[in-house]
């Protein structure tokens, strides 16, 4: 079969086109930004750069016509510091967006698109009680995002939404996901967590997931997919561990985590910027035991077993290998 893919130059667009064509598949697809030409990625697929919102309806049709598959993996993502206000933003970039991809994969006859959302959703539904659509300008627009999309699903047009975890992985000559995070945490040598659980996945496994989406699924679905769940503690034990420090990771103190956040709330705001998730609200959140159940992926979606810690800890050292090459350490 054909599959385009929309943000193929990101890590879920870039592991799921490899996934594809060691399947079978061809690959055609789009990104934001060149690729050097040795990569395995310019080899096997057909790629253009460019920018989709800056693209008329007939360049995009023209680009995905023939197609069987579309992947859409190009939304701004959860822990981004936007431009304010964070609402209009996201329905700008993220809503407006997919439903105009939608609507011109229905035009070009593709028969199936899977759009990667975030597993926020399902514990939006699930956690209802700390109504998270109510605090977080990102959850929100996401919500709205996959009600878009599943008023798109018909008898011969299907759209599966995927409700991802936190993602573990890295790919060539990209900057990883999770730098941010984890060099602060080296920096500062803090590695203190809040208490709870989230699902976790690696992206061979969200690859995986994909592939089953395109290839295994008969009618349009929302599947909240993860290949473990693990507590804040363990990944930040992992993280040290792959650092070669002795781990000793302790609970955050709330409330000089909350002073420090509205202080940065404060600095943001004079700059017109604005977080996706607010970070004091969020917290609650932190504190519960997040689970999506692996079977789901697994029985749905063909997906397989993996090595999760040890994809978190190469991850990590590939952070530490990439800010020693950029000269940040």
């Amino acid at each position: 079969m054909r599959a385009f893919i929309f943000g193929s130059t990101g890590l879920i667009g870039y592991h799921s086109a490899m996934e594809l064509i060691a399947r079978g598949h061809e690959v055609y697809s789009i990104g934001l930004t060149s690729l050097p030409s040795n990569t395995p990625f310019v080899k096997k697929t057909h790629y253009v750069q460019g920018n989709i919102e800056e693209m008329s309806d007939t360049e995009i049709i023209k680009l995905i016509s023939g197609a069987d598959w579309v992947l859409y993996a190009c939304s701004t993502n959860a822990i981004e510091i936007v431009k304010a206000p964070a609402d209009e933003y996201y329905k700008v970039h993220n809503v407006l967006t997919t439903e105009r991809i939608l609507r011109l994969a229905q035009e070009a006859k593709v028969k199936k698109v899977v759009l990667i959302s975030n597993a926020y959703e399902y514990f939006n539904v699930n956690m209802a009680t700390l109504r998270l659509e109510k605090w977080h300008p990102y959850i929100r627009a996401t919500l709205e995002q996959e009600n878009v999309a599943r008023r798109f699903n018909t008898t011969s047009f299907q759209v599966v939404i995927l409700e991802a975890p936190q993602i573990w992985g890295v790919m060539p000559k990209r900057k990883p996901l999770h730098y941010d995070s984890i060099m602060e945490m080296y920096r500062s040598n803090d590695f203190s967590v809040f208490k709870g659980t989230i699902p976790v996945i690696t992206i061979k496994q969200l690859a995986q997931a994909v592939c089953g989406a395109f290839e295994n699924l008969n009618r349009g679905q929302t599947i909240p997919i993860a290949g473990d769940n693990f507590s804040y503690k363990k990944i930040n034990e992992i993280i040290m561990q792959a650092l070669n420090m002795k781990p000793h990771v302790t609970n955050v103190n709330k409330l000089k985590y909350k002073i420090y956040e509205n202080r940065r709330k404060k600095v943001l705001a004079k700059q017109g910027l604005e977080a996706g998730i607010d970070p004091i609200k969020i917290i609650e959140f932190k504190e519960q035991n997040a689970y999506i159940d692996p079977k789901i992926a697994k029985k749905m979606l063909g997906m397989q077993e993996d090595d999760i810690e040890k994809e978190i800890a190469d991850t990590t050292r590939h952070i530490i290998e990439y800010a020693h090459l950029h000269k940040q350490i």
